[in-house]
């Protein structure tokens, strides 16, 4: 699975203009080297280079030029040595990740044969430590990024940087919705909307249960009948789902995608009893529409919890897919949680074909309808919480990466898979209860650990990894 996004990565080259009349070679090799460096970004996003800082005045124009490009992320690549004033002012007024980039095109080089120029051409390291007092004395945020150009693990995390601070920039401007109410006596699922407000400036967006029943009333046939063959082509459906139930679950899924679209909606919960019969069905079917829309981008999570979405939107924006999970059961004697929840799942990351069932119960909920089956794919997989306890003036994320393990799962119509995690069972549930998690969470496939620090970063969020 890939990320979504497609990074603006700002590269602010910085160096000493008093260097380049004492060696006029320096200022073109580093030069060179950055012109390297740039065909090494390019796969990761689209760079945009600031001219070079290699002096105050010059420092401000090139970070004036990478604010009004809307970069996400500046990373500060030192030609050589360089005095921290050549830098400070051009990233002050960004408010991006920063990143010195501790980084040079050779391993090494011929120290008995070098002369002063190539000494002061690789000497780019020198003035990391200043930089880093420097923006330590501003209070400002960053990372030292080091290694050589030919290094993976450096593009790695030079990656993860572009691809988290990109998912920060999404997720203040996508609107986050709720329809309906939060489960009854949940305590952990109301969201606090003025931290949202004051994570993204904006609020919940509050589509209205009958604008879900009036276009299910106005399906069209033909919108009808291309739902049923996608939702056809998707599933195995065994003989308990009659075509009455395939069709009321393939024209909920038209209208629940009318509205989400509408009103733009890239994250949102959902929840509502019902007193009338078809508006509680409109909330029991919901499965196959929200889980579509989970794959296509657009996560739903039952029970009105918002912010277990937006824990699933942020490891969609990170490519990990993200499904919404709580834990099911422990399991001492392989040591590991059985993880699932009923309703929306992500089909985009089961193991083989998901599997379509009738449900007359859905436990704890009223009403009846499909339910979904399916094994999450094997390998590392991050878990992850967004909680508003102990989160200062917006949200935390309580994070942990585990591995998605073989064996036989449960079979109920709610997906579900095998979790390990790095610790015993019992260490792990004090420590991640410790945090103030709610009950929910998502899960993602792949390790988004350096991806996740940034985002959180980006937004000001604290972070914990268990």
């Amino acid at each position: 699975m890939e990320p979504r996004l497609r990074p603006r990565i700002g590269l602010l080259p910085v160096g000493h203009d008093y260097y380049w009349h004492q060696y006029p070679d320096l200022q073109g090799m580093g030069q060179r080297m950055e012109n390297r460096l740039c065909e090494l970004l390019a796969p990761l996003g689209d760079v945009v280079v600031a001219d070079l800082a290699d002096h105050p005045d010059k420092a401000r124009q090139s970070g004036e030029r990478l604010r009004q490009e809307h970069v996400d992320l500046v990373l500060i690549f030192p030609f050589g040595y360089t005095p921290a004033m050549n830098v400070i002012p051009a990233v002050q007024n960004l408010a991006v990740p920063i990143r010195i980039l501790n980084a040079h095109q050779d391993r090494s080089y011929d120290y008995a044969r070098a002369d002063t120029t190539q000494y002061l051409h690789h000497e780019g390291v020198c003035c990391v430590p200043e930089l880093a007092g420097a923006l330590v004395s501003l209070s400002r945020p960053f990372r030292v990024r080091t290694g050589h150009f030919d290094d993976p693990r450096l593009l790695a995390e030079l990656r993860a940087d572009a691809i988290g601070s990109a998912a920060a920039r999404f997720f203040r401007q996508m609107n986050v919705g709720l329809i309906g109410q939060t489960y009854t006596n949940m305590v952990d699922m109301p969201i606090d909307e003025h931290r949202l407000l004051r994570a993204t400036g904006r609020l919940l967006v509050r589509p209205e249960v009958e604008e879900i029943e009036n276009a299910y009333s106005r399906v069209t046939d033909a919108q009808l009948e291309a739902m049923i063959g996608e939702l056809r082509a998707v599933y195995d459906v065994d003989d308990t789902v009659t075509d009455a139930h395939l069709e009321f679950s393939a024209r909920l899924a038209v209208a629940f995608d009318e509205v989400i679209t509408r009103y733009d909606i890239y994250a949102f919960g959902f929840y509502w009893w019902g007193e009338r019969e078809l508006v509680t069905q409109l909330r029991a079917q919901a499965a196959l529409a929200v889980s579509r829309l989970t794959a296509l981008g657009r996560p739903g999570v039952t029970e009105g919890d918002v912010k277990s979405a937006l824990a699933v939107k942020i490891l969609d924006l990170l490519g990990g897919g993200g499904m919404f999970v709580e834990f099911f059961a422990m399991d001492f004697d392989s040591e590991f949680f059985l993880m699932g929840h009923d309703g929306p799942s992500n089909v985009g990351m089961a193991h083989a074909r998901p599997h379509l069932r009738h449900l007359d119960v859905h436990h704890g909920k009223s009403g009846r309808g499909l339910g979904i089956d399916f094994a999450v794919r094997e390998g590392p997989g991050t878990l992850l919480n967004l909680t508003q306890f102990d989160a200062g003036d917006t949200f935390k994320l309580i994070y942990s990466v585990g591995e998605v393990i073989p064996g036989p799962v449960l079979a109920i119509g709610n997906p579900n898979c095998r979790v390990r995690v790095s610790k015993p069972l019992h260490v792990f549930m004090e420590q991640w209860c410790q945090h103030g998690p709610s009950h929910h969470l998502a899960i993602g496939l792949g390790d988004h650990t350096e991806a996740l620090e940034t985002f959180a970063e980006a937004m000001g969020f604290r972070s914990v990894r268990v």
